[in-house]
């Protein structure tokens, strides 16, 4: 939807207007607690406004479907999620760049002493999720299990930490998690596992934003995104974050997660 319109902007070098008063709302995805997503988003917010001009302001919900809501109701100019791909949201944002980094897959994983070896093996045994809201995480290991036609006993940890460690105590069969999530964990905590079913990649989380935000004002956030990489003034802020930066990307890259939402009826 954007894309020709930052083609005849960059053309024409328009760049956003200085000395904006009203600040855009910048949504988040509730991935971390409140005080984490600001930790971690507050400072990146600040590089964006002082690069671009344009002030920005973090906004969640306490609960994801609240954070949802505001994207439903429209009322965030930008917002950092995988939500907006699902069919009651498609199409009220657009992709204006992405989280940095190789794409994830979702992964089913058992303790490396288990004798599960199959998604069949699973029927019928307790498997342990971060929460309904999931894409990576319970969407698609979701999808995974109805296609080989296997019912589990669905246990909600929270978290991905949760959900591992429900595994590691033995307290579940199997965990569903991210790829970079567990091979963390695993290493942090030790964890010997070995996984039964690794899913197709995704891409990392979209910055999506609304088509009400000035094309001018799009142009140079997004410009100001692609540029932290190779901004010596933000590597701090990237290093805070624990983040690689930002890289361009398009609506046809998330493509395979419209997919997965409309398989599960969302």
């Amino acid at each position: 939807m954007l894309a020709g319109w930052f083609a005849l902007c960059n053309a024409y070098g328009i760049h956003a207007a200085d000395g904006a008063s009203e600040p855009l709302v910048f949504g988040v995805l509730n991935q971390q607690s409140p005080i984490q997503t600001a930790e971690r988003w507050n400072p990146i917010l600040r590089y964006l406004a002082e690069k671009t001009g344009i002030p920005l302001r973090l906004k969640m919900g306490p609960t994801v479907a609240e954070t949802d809501a505001m994207m439903g109701g429209e009322a965030l100019d930008l917002i950092f999620t995988n939500h907006s791909f699902q069919a009651s949201y498609d199409g009220k944002y657009s992709v204006l760049a992405r989280w940095a980094g190789k794409p994830i897959r979702g992964v089913l994983a058992v303790l490396s002493s288990s004798r599960i070896g199959s998604l069949g093996d699973l029927q019928g045994r307790a498997v342990a999720f971060p929460s309904p809201d999931a894409f990576v995480a319970y969407a698609v290991p979701k999808v995974a299990l109805d296609g080989a036609g296997v019912v589990v006993i669905e246990k909600f940890a929270g978290n991905q930490e949760g959900a591992l460690a429900q595994l590691k105590a033995g307290r579940v069969d199997a965990a569903a998690v991210n790829s970079r999530f567990l091979e963390a964990y695993a290493t942090r905590e030790q964890l010997g596992y070995r996984t039964i079913h690794v899913s197709e990649p995704y891409h990392e989380l979209a910055v999506m934003i609304h088509p009400r935000v000035p094309v001018a004002q799009a142009v140079a956030l997004r410009q100001a995104l692609l540029g932290m990489r190779d901004d010596p003034a933000a590597a701090e802020v990237l290093r805070q974050a624990r983040c690689e930066g930002f890289e361009a990307a398009q609506e046809s890259d998330y493509d395979n997660v419209r997919r997965i939402y409309r398989m599960i009826g969302k």
